[in-house]
């Protein structure tokens, strides 16, 4: 029987843990806070699947990890080697969790459960590297795991989605799809009309992220980096900027995500910044500004339409870091024709302004550089009242942040991860609830002719 170890010999760090009997491993788990997680063991009110697993066992061992992630990643890889008895017994019922790779042209990559079950009496883990499998939407070629959590890998995805694209889409299209015009999809995947030619060298790419993806999730995130940091040198070499640069911001994006120490954090995005980090990033941008004005309410603008038609504007809502879905607001823009972001821009803050019963904005974020800039400047001044507003805009091209009262702008990649990821994410979430009244509007339209 094992004793309960010191509580202060346990690291409070993220990492997995090993009920061991002798060098027998009985149990892996993960944790995002080991001491925590451990001494959850020892409580009387624990059960009696742990009691069992505390009577047989007669050690523990545990291993730190970078990240929340990490430790998920590494449990897997740990539970897929050992298939530890009491994984199976301590689960009950519960499946868990995989990713699914498709056996398409373009793969694509969703979670499932364990395809197959045993029906042998004694309960064991039935793991297997590849196999060609049915499921109720595609033709599972391999699939990775397993992983205990299903919340965490849904987030893990998410995040590497954004460094390195894939479809989701059930059928081809012939228009590009939303996640395409977020950077969330290649957009070739399911285009049904592309020429055969064109098709095949695309299909290199993306097939070259989803080999990236199950890098990663397979427990080879440092091989991955040191092959990126290669070919991101040899491109830059050989004069290759764009293909250099794409590689130099995919190598900072896997950095980043596995950098922060809870998964929590992390679905607070990659996305969005938790309230306990959110101090540090409003430090930053304090700095930015020349204030010690307190930051909380920050309102971020973006404007959609093609060549001016079914134009839409949108307002997005983040407080203390964390978007406020609620107070999200969506215009049509009604006094400007033809393809002028300036001008829409000026009507939607024109509008939203005059809505007193609206808190107000402390720090306005608008897509686009000094001209945006400018016009907000004009109509947020115009009605300033009490404590000013800040103002910035932030230019997708370049990831350069333009400043009210700043000669020169700021490029996102000098600020600290977690601000530039809070720019990122208002910028981005703007753009997106633009781009979905947009379509919506535009589905109607077609609908009348």
């Amino acid at each position: 029987m094992i004793l309960q170890p010191k509580t202060g010999a346990i690291p409070k760090e993220p990492g997995i843990y090993l009920f061991k009997k002798a060098a027998h491993i009985l149990y892996v788990g993960k944790a995002a806070n080991l001491r925590k997680r451990l001494t959850s063991y020892w409580r009387k009110n624990a059960g009696a699947k742990v009691a069992s697993l505390l009577r047989e066992a007669t050690k523990v061992e545990w291993q730190t990890t970078d990240s929340e992630i990490d430790a998920l990643l590494l449990e897997a890889e740990r539970i897929k080697k050992h298939q530890p008895q009491f994984n199976v017994v301590m689960r009950d019922d519960k499946n868990y969790f995989y990713v699914g790779i498709s056996n398409d042209e373009f793969p694509r990559l969703f979670i499932t459960h364990q395809p197959h079950q045993t029906r042998s009496k004694k309960p064991e883990l039935r793991i297997k590297e590849k196999r060609i499998i049915h499921n109720s939407k595609f033709i599972i070629h391999r699939y990775l795991g397993p992983y205990t959590s299903g919340s965490a890998l849904k987030i893990t995805l998410k995040l590497l989605r954004r460094l390195f694209p894939y479809c989701t889409c059930k059928n081809p299209h012939k228009r590009p799809c939303l996640n395409a015009q977020i950077g969330r999809c290649l957009g070739f995947c399911c285009d049904k009309n592309q020429k055969q030619e064109v098709r095949s060298k695309n299909q290199g790419l993306y097939k070259k992220n989803i080999k990236n993806i199950i890098a990663v999730l397979s427990g080879k995130k440092r091989r991955l980096l040191s092959t990126l940091k290669k070919e991101m040198q040899r491109s830059a070499k050989d004069q290759e900027f764009e293909i250099a640069a794409r590689l130099r911001n995919q190598i900072a994006g896997l950095e980043n995500v596995f950098r922060h120490a809870s998964i929590k954090k992390q679905e607070v995005r990659s996305k969005d910044i938790g309230r306990t980090r959110w101090k540090k990033v409003e430090r930053t941008i304090q700095a930015l500004f020349h204030t010690a004005v307190p930051i909380s309410r920050v309102e971020g603008y973006d404007i959609s339409n093609i060549s001016g038609t079914e134009a839409t504007g949108s307002m997005v809502v983040f407080v203390d870091g964390m978007p406020a879905k609620s107070e999200y607001r969506k215009f049509r823009i009604r006094s400007v024709r033809g393809a002028n972001d300036v001008a829409m821009h000026r009507e939607v803050l024109r509008r939203r302004l005059a809505r007193t019963d609206w808190p107000k904005p402390d720090l306005i974020l608008i897509d686009g550089g000094k001209p945006q800039l400018n016009t907000v400047k004009q109509e947020v001044r115009s009605k300033n009242q009490g404590k000013p507003t800040l103002l910035a805009a932030l230019a997708k091209r370049e990831e350069e942040l333009y400043i009210e009262g700043r000669k020169m702008p700021v490029r996102l990649d000098s600020l600290p991860p977690d601000t530039k990821l809070f720019f990122q994410h208002v910028r981005d979430e703007s753009h997106r609830f633009a781009k979905k009244y947009h379509h919506k509007l535009r589905e109607i339209a077609y609908r009348k002719k």
